[in-house]
């Protein structure tokens, strides 16, 4: 590691090279590479972390661009996924980071594959799903986590750790039911939001990494109604996650194979069972009567419903539908169950 790179960071009272040398030592899985993951990815490399980890099962698309900061016109085009466009132009940013990329979701099932290796996790995701199976692993196997959101001018952030202070199901009791909560469809994502609540975040992050202080406050912002708090959280005495270990969203008890993404028509397939799929020969078999391209570990293929990107791994994002149901159908007849 290269000191002389990071003096401004060495000047802070709070890091100094010793700071420095412990960011460099960190391992962080970030969940999701778009508005927030774009954001967290920037700072963390350029901060000289050792080893980020991108999870990401969602491809660049031109809407993107207004508000995910690493992406760019070519990766529209070519829809690349996030994951592995964002290992691309994050490698020569810092030669100390190495960086890995999955393009993949996390679920019950891949959880414990790619969380467990890390010294903390940072929740960039859109969703309540994927951030309560992200907490019932991290108070299962003792991880601390970011948790982090943004929807319009509103923006979230608390640092978790398992016994030590408040986790997610403390501060929510469930995950919210499909629309009961604003979403980036709805309410649309003010970019500035984002950059401010990760400030937040990677303060509370750096705070950890450093001198391994956590302050369980949960700072929020709200640039509509032009007001900020910063509220400690509180442990609920029969909390089902943290007091009762009872993790029905890791063991899969409320799994979901397939959900709606925000902010588009699209809806992502996670298969029952991980299987790895051909896909030069599932573009043979289409080819025939569907436009079909191949970009990387990817196939994009037009049907007269939409689109269907289909993956290595078996997953796939379904474009031109919300409902759920529907996608599966048509994952079933085009790909085959």
């Amino acid at each position: 590691m290269e000191i002389n790179r990071y003096a401004r960071l060495q000047q802070l009272t709070d890091i100094g090279e010793a700071g420095l040398r412990k960011l460099h030592n960190a391992r962080i899985a970030l969940v999701g590479c778009g508005t927030l993951g774009s954001l967290y990815a920037i700072n963390l490399t350029r901060m000289g972390i050792g080893y980020l980890r991108l999870i990401d099962r969602d491809i660049v698309e031109p809407h993107n661009l207004g508000t995910q900061f690493l992406y760019n016109e070519f990766d529209a085009a070519k829809t690349r996924p996030k994951a592995l466009a964002a290992k691309q132009h994050l490698e020569p940013m810092n030669a100390d980071c190495h960086i890995e990329a999955v393009a993949t979701s996390i679920s019950a099932k891949t959880a414990p594959k790619y969380l467990y290796d890390v010294d903390l996790i940072v929740d960039a995701t859109d969703n309540f799903d994927t951030r309560f199976i992200i907490n019932d692993l991290a108070v299962r196997e003792n991880l601390p986590w970011l948790y982090t959101g943004v929807v319009g001018y509103f923006g979230v952030t608390t640092l978790i750790k398992p016994q030590e202070t408040a986790c997610l199901h403390c501060l929510i009791s469930d995950p919210p039911s499909s629309g009961e909560l604003p979403t980036c469809e709805t309410e649309g994502v003010w970019p500035p939001a984002a950059q401010t609540i990760t400030a937040f975040g990677l303060k509370e992050l750096t705070n950890f990494l450093v001198s391994a202080t956590v302050s369980g406050v949960l700072h929020t912002i709200d640039f509509q109604a032009d007001r900020w708090t910063h509220v400690q959280g509180k442990r609920q005495q029969n909390c089902p996650t943290c007091v009762q270990r009872d993790f029905k969203f890791i063991d899969g008890k409320n799994g979901y194979s397939a959900t709606s993404l925000c902010g588009r028509e699209m809806v992502h397939i996670l298969p029952d069972q991980e299987k790895a799929v051909d896909l030069p020969e599932i573009a043979k078999r289409l080819s025939h009567s569907f436009k079909v391209m191949q970009t990387e570990d990817l196939l994009r293929v037009k049907i007269p419903e939409g689109e269907i990107y289909l993956f290595a791994d078996g997953r796939a994002l379904i474009k031109g539908v919300n409902d759920v149901e529907r996608a599966r159908s048509l994952y079933d007849r085009y790909i085959g169950s």
